[in-house]
């Protein structure tokens, strides 16, 4: 036995922190406003040090969850870019739903100024469920809370456990402040860029991570020449030529696009060409697609099936 204890430690020392270091991102939901069943409403998970990060609550977010295999109640901490409806409508669900599956505390978010107001309000709304579920089935009260933390400037936002997470923020034209976040684990970067145009702030957050998820939005021109609105709504996006900038500011070892928005036959072309001109760092997402994020970066397509996204 003691002749086997150096090569036990050996073993212990060639597998400990450093080939540890993974972060595993899954895009649960990577539409927009417009409802589409095969993109679901804005949300992103992030496993890190065995535990779960997820950025927006989107439309169908516990359905994306249970679908990639995420049990419900270990998502105790929501990180939201913006309070756009898109962005927020499934976290009730989520809050409610996890908290039935046995959360063992409170849902914790984190956000712009009006966090604390959402948390109140909808609390209030499910007042009525709350009530019954605690009184007739024995289902902690307490559980049935949000924690509310409003975010103020940039910063270090959640620091434990080796995951490190800063807030900072994007040019979403109108809607001020709007976040991204920068997941740190160990020697790992992901960053989550929000709804956002071109952003020299996430530029400087984003510079040399190991993946950035990023939103694309794209046109065609004479859309936005028939449709003022559009044309307002694109700006504080980012088109594929500001992406183009993007990626060739920041340098990302791999981008995933998200809350893709693809309006006309132009704007498939765009995509299409942004996509051919980076082959192997760039991806166009798809609800339910994995990123593993180690030594190698493996993009993994979304499963085959009866009740699963179609690209």
């Amino acid at each position: 036995m003691r002749n086997l204890l150096p090569l036990f430690l050996l073993f212990v020392l060639s597998v400990g922190p450093a080939a540890a270091a993974y972060v595993e991102v899954t895009l649960l939901g990577t539409g927009t406003p417009r409802p589409d069943p095969q993109r679901f409403g804005a949300a992103t998970v992030v496993e890190a040090g065995g535990r779960y990060f997820l950025f927006d609550a989107g439309r169908g977010v516990t359905v994306r969850l249970r679908q990639a295999g995420v049990p419900l109640e270990r998502v105790r901490r929501v990180f939201l870019t913006h309070l756009h409806s898109d962005h927020i409508t499934g976290l009730a669900d989520l809050w409610l739903t996890g908290w039935i599956w046995g959360r063992p505390g409170p849902l914790e978010l984190y956000g712009p100024a009006g966090v604390g107001e959402l948390a109140r309000h909808l609390e209030a709304a499910h007042g009525a469920d709350i009530g019954y579920r605690t009184g007739y089935t024995g289902l902690d009260g307490a559980a049935a809370s949000m924690g509310a933390t409003e975010l103020e400037g940039e910063g270090v936002v959640y620091d434990e456990d080796g995951v490190r997470i800063v807030a900072f923020t994007v040019d979403h034209g109108p809607v001020k402040p709007a976040y991204g976040y920068r997941l740190e684990f160990r020697d790992r970067v992901v960053v989550i860029s929000g709804d956002t145009t071109y952003s020299s702030n996430l530029v400087e957050h984003a510079r040399g991570a190991d993946l950035l998820v990023h939103e694309i939005a794209a046109a065609d021109a004479d859309l936005l020449a028939r449709n003022p609105r559009l044309g307002r709504v694109m700006a504080y996006h980012t088109d594929p030529q500001q992406m183009r900038r993007v990626l060739a500011d920041a340098r990302p070892r791999a981008t995933v696009l998200n809350h893709v928005l693809e309006l006309g036959l132009g704007a498939r072309r765009a995509l299409d060409a942004l996509l051919e001109d980076h082959p192997d760092t760039l991806h166009l997402g798809q609800d339910l697609l994995r990123v593993g994020v180690g030594e190698t970066i493996r993009v993994i397509p979304p499963p085959r099936g009866p009740s699963a996204p179609h690209p």
